[in-house]
């Protein structure tokens, strides 16, 4: 017998296995192989120890990049091997007539298939974060290291849109500009047609905007059109019938000149008009565009699989813009808030923009969050000595001195305000670096400061570390379950006596139903702290409405401008971003004080990434080790040859199991922390309607009249009430659907087990040398990370 062979040339600077090139590997005997335990490195080919020593006159950021190589060779060693192996579990279905061997045949094959994603190529999310005009697209640039890429211009607002840069292996620039549907086009259309109409405040910014986005599209003479004449009117704009418009160019300044019209902000602050010529097209296609995803060449100074995401201001009006910055924002595993020196000494957005960030330890992916401050080389010395009454300082130091105070400042002040959020043991709140100060001014000139003093490459080394941690975990963690499920795959065949298999299995079931029952009761407690805090948050919220609502509609500087902006609000049944306003959202204000009860019981049961602190978290790893303990002694009353294999599947699978769960759990737990909004905007919605359809004189008086005792009313039948009632029936339908889950995964998982496969008519494909090539590739990853 002949297997798959582990190669020891370094030269071709290879993990140590032989490179797959199409379905052939080079093979040896098995003799050839050691025969260590999981997990070993001693039985490692000695090619290893040559990598090593040759590592020693490397420098850091050389030997994260090799390491990356090595990983990406060991996938795709990996890879081909998982390939191989459940082609022939495919081929052997058909070999099979009995549906419980065809069934578990199928269940070997979705797990192994389950374990073939790109590792190296599954993204991770940065995003920047920030208002318009903060400096995200120059850090971005320099991030990247391509000055002037993405479009910038001082300390005008230039990004327009959600604009993702991610890498590729190709040589070519590409961004692909992709705009609204027709359908949605004309959801947006309806509302600004509502907005434009002539009424009183013929000057405000909102009804401006409005005329500027029709005209652009459809011509000046359709300033005066209905919504139906201007469906039925032909765009004076050529939209592509796959609403995708593609750029490709070999130097990266001939796509930035040929996008940047997609990019930038066009508005009448910018001095924006509706041209009727045909000069450039594509400054006409603005209004419609939805987001820009841009591709670059493999980048020296980052990794490969890092996606860059600029998520400009605090939202967008249309709709489906709006939310596709949520979703942005909630996918990325790390958000950076970013705001200008200038602007974070003497305006309060950024903890605004904190604040919205936080949401996404809540209801999405994130892991971390920074404070990163631009332009840190903008300083008037003359002002800065007077204000220290130090006058020998030179701008060099005082535009250190001044960062390092304004790092610990903004540290305490993000530290105070997660507190109130997040659980006191979270991570991010005991992190080194909270707050990052960086110019790229001085990172592309060094007048004053040197390229490690600009914090660019402090970053840059955040991204690598953060990155290559993730990726290494998770291709060990992939190998390793690879390599349990080939050890149950070889035991397999030793099971002959079916009364005996039969006996295990029904005492293994009645054991797992036991402690799933105990398991429902674990959910139930975990979920019962939140009772409290939500009860106190809808009786503070009762007492607060009128101020909350008051707040919105009766504004302390006056009402110019600000009529259209509350049809818009209305418009867009509450939640509405304005140029001028910012972000204003009904909803959410008159549930905030709901939130402010319940946050910091919210972050104890989910945490951040189900976090090992998490009380939801626990309750499942209380469960997962008893689980693990009962099936050991279980399994120790019925000893077998192949128990230590097969006791090691059952635990992995377990493992498996509660981790797919946890996935599960993720993803509703944006929608249950939402469902407070949800439910208020449900009930208000007919106000919103009315107040909508509002025009002519008083108007605005009317709308606010409409909204006020709309919200008092409904606050009289129980609005807070029914969102209460409505979070808890999303918590009860998650442990609902979480119980359900583990009764067919365990059933299935023991099925398959001590299932009895005759060797006469039910043989499982051989899959002896797949098993100890993937042995090798698991000891190797186990010994990198423990080097």
């Amino acid at each position: 017998m002949m297997i798959y062979q582990v190669g020891l040339a370094r030269e071709t600077q290879s993990t140590g296995l032989t490179p797959v090139a199409g379905p052939k590997l080079t093979q040896v005997s098995p003799e050839q192989l050691p025969d260590k335990g999981v997990g070993g490195s001693d039985d490692l080919p000695s090619g290893t120890c040559q990598k090593k020593v040759c590592k020693r006159d490397q420098n850091p950021e050389d030997m994260e990049e090799e390491a990356l190589k090595d990983y990406k060779k060991m996938q795709d060693d990996l890879n081909h091997v998982l390939d191989e192996s459940t082609r022939k579990l495919s081929e052997s279905i058909s070999e099979h007539s009995l549906s419980e061997k065809r069934k578990g045949i199928e269940y070997l094959k979705n797990r192994l298939t389950g374990l073939k994603p790109e590792v190296l190529l599954d993204p991770i999310y940065i995003g920047l974060f920030g208002s318009t005009g903060a400096g995200k697209s120059t850090l971005l640039n320099t991030i990247i290291d391509k000055n002037y890429f993405l479009p910038v211009s001082g300390n005008k607002a230039c990004t327009s849109c959600v604009v993702q840069v991610n890498t590729s292996h190709s040589k070519q620039h590409e961004a692909k500009i992709h705009l609204l549907t027709d359908e949605e086009w004309k959801d947006e259309l309806k509302d600004l047609v509502a907005l434009a109409s002539p009424d009183e405040d013929e000057d405000s910014t909102e009804r401006k905007e409005a005329l500027l986005k029709i005209c652009t599209i459809y011509g000046t003479k359709a300033e005066s059109k209905t919504y139906e004449e201007l469906c039925r009117m032909k765009p004076i704009v050529q939209i592509p019938n796959s609403r995708c418009i593609t750029l490709r160019e070999t130097k990266g300044e001939d796509l930035s000149e040929k996008m940047s019209p997609y990019i930038r902000i066009q508005s009448i602050h910018s001095g924006a008009r509706a041209e009727t010529s045909n000069e450039d097209q594509r400054t006409r296609l603005w209004p419609l565009v939805k987001n820009v995803e841009v591709t670059i060449p493999s980048l020296q100074v980052l990794p490969a699989g890092v996606v860059f995401v600029d998520i400009p201001g605090m939202g967008d009006f249309n709709s489906k813009r709006d939310a596709m910055w949520k979703k942005n924002i909630n996918r990325c595993s790390v958000i950076w808030v970013i705001s200008s020196i200038e602007r974070i000494q003497g305006s309060s957005t950024h903890e605004m923009l904190l604040k919205e960030g936080t949401k996404a330890f809540q209801c999405g992916m994130c892991r971390d969050m920074s404070l990163v401050v631009t332009k840190s080389d903008q300083m008037n010395l003359n002002e800065y000595q007077r204000e220290r009454n130090t006058y020998n300082i030179n701008e060099h130091d005082a535009i250190l001195e001044r960062n390092e105070t304004v790092k610990q400042d903004k540290k305490e002040m993000m530290k105070n305000n997660l507190k109130k959020k997040l659980p006191s043991n979270s991570e991010v709140l005991h992190k080194a670096d909270l707050v990052y100060t960086v110019s790229a001014w001085e990172y592309w000139n060094g007048k004053v400061l040197n390229k490690e003093e600009t914090e660019i490459p402090k970053l840059r080394k955040y991204i690598q570390t953060f990155y290559a941690a993730q990726k290494r975990n998770k291709l060990k963690d992939h190998a390793t379950e690879a390599f349990v499920i080939f050890s149950l795959i070889q035991s397999l065949q030793s099971n002959q006596d079916a009364q005996h298999q039969h006996v295990k299995a029904s005492c293994l079931k009645a054991l797992v139903k036991q402690k799933i029952i105990d398991l429902e009761k674990g959910i139930k407690e975990c979920f019962q702290p939140i009772e409290q805090p939500l009860k106190e948050g809808v009786e503070q919220a009762k007492q607060l409405y009128k101020e909350n609502i008051q707040k919105i509609l009766f504004r302390e500087q006056g009402y110019q401008g600000f009529h259209r902006t509350l049809k818009a609000v209305c418009l867009k049944n509450g939640v509405y971003v304005s140029r001028v306003f910012l972000r204003i959202d009904i909803n959410e204000s008159l549930a905030q004080p709901i939130y402010e009860k319940i946050d910091l019981c919210f972050g104890d049961v989910f945490r951040i990434q189900m976090g090992n602190s998490s009380t939801l978290k626990a309750c499942l790893d209380s469960f997962k080790d008893t689980m693990q303990q009962q099936l050991q002694q279980a399994m120790a009353e019925y000893p077998t040859a192949d128990i230590e294999c097969k006791l090691k599947f059952l635990q992995q699978e377990t493992e498996f199991i509660i981790r797919e769960a946890e996935k599960f759990i993720l993803q509703k737990k944006g929608e249950i922390y939402h469902s407070l909004t949800t439910s208020i905007q449900k009930d208000l919605l007919p106000y919103y309607e009315d107040a909508a359809r509002q025009g002519g004189f008083q108007a605005y008086k009317r709308m606010q009249t409409i909204l006020s005792d709309g919200v008092k009313s409904e606050v009289e039948k129980g609005m807070f009430e029914k969102a209460q009632e409505n979070m808890r029936y999303h918590f009860q339908e998650l442990k609902v659907e979480i119980i359900r889950k583990m009764e067919t995964d365990f059933s299935d998982m023991l099925s398959l087990v001590f299932y009895t496969w005759d060797q006469r008519n039910s043989k499982l494909p051989g899959l002896q040398n797949e098993f100890l090539f993937i042995r090798s590739i698991q000891q190797k990853l186990h010994s990198a990370g423990d080097a």
